[in-house]
């Protein structure tokens, strides 16, 4: 199965394509979420690469974060714009699953992806982790850091760009931190791969129904609840 997978939840924004777990071509464009300039012109360059024609994809996936919020519309406008252009199947795949495939097995049986998500909490979800595997033991969650570590188990392996703005909270527990900027990145082959995944065991997302996962208002919306 030939799977679009699109990748737009943080500050720079990967695309790749995927015969089945193989992956065909990839690209990787912009910084500073520049997302909206350069999404088309990199999916025109990926097609070419791959000498793909859009028409050939089978199933487009797209990361739904939690994340940007202006970077999230953008991958779920493209997505589902291409979903009614092409008559091809979408699917959703939350971001923070994406960001856990970048841990590769090193003895950690449990993983936190931790995203900075402003506002004094961070977006998180914790994992088990056997082998190669990886299975949610919480709900997605926007949490202070100071509650996350009242609810991580001890030798949690955790990582992302939610670690530096909170590092003295995150250094009085007995955790594993991985600072690593290409770990924050998550990839879109993965977004591809657990997309088909995700198709093939029947889960099904209609294109109306696609939307990004945000947990919260954006900061626009709650000030203007709190003035009403």
């Amino acid at each position: 199965m030939k799977v679009l997978g699109i990748e737009t939840s943080g500050l720079v924004g990967n695309l790749a394509v995927c015969d089945d777990n193989r992956v065909v071509a990839r690209k990787s464009y912009g910084k500073n979420f520049s997302h909206g300039k350069e999404i088309i012109s990199s999916l025109e360059s990926l097609f070419n690469e791959a000498k793909w024609e859009p028409g050939d994809i089978d199933l487009i996936a797209v990361s739904t974060g939690p994340g940007s919020y202006t970077g999230l519309r953008v991958g779920v406008t493209c997505a589902k714009t291409l979903a009614y252009g092409l008559g091809k199947p979408v699917i959703d795949v939350p971001t923070l699953d994406v960001l856990v495939e970048n841990v590769e097995d090193n003895g950690a049986k449990t993983i936190c992806p931790v995203l900075d998500a402003k506002r004094k909490s961070v977006y998180a979800c914790i994992y088990e982790k056997s082998g190669n595997e990886s299975r949610k033991s919480t709900d997605f969650l926007i949490i202070s850091a100071g509650d996350l570590i009242g609810i991580l188990p001890e030798s949690t392996l955790i990582f992302g760009d939610g670690i530096a703005p909170y590092r003295d909270i995150f250094t009085q527990n007995n955790l594993t931190i991985v600072e690593d900027e290409k770990l924050c990145i998550a990839d879109a082959a993965d977004v591809a791969r657990l997309g088909l995944e995700r198709y093939e065991q029947g889960i099904r997302c209609e294109i109306n129904a696609l939307a990004p996962l945000y947990l919260r208002k954006s900061e626009a919306e709650e000030r203007l609840k709190k003035s009403r």
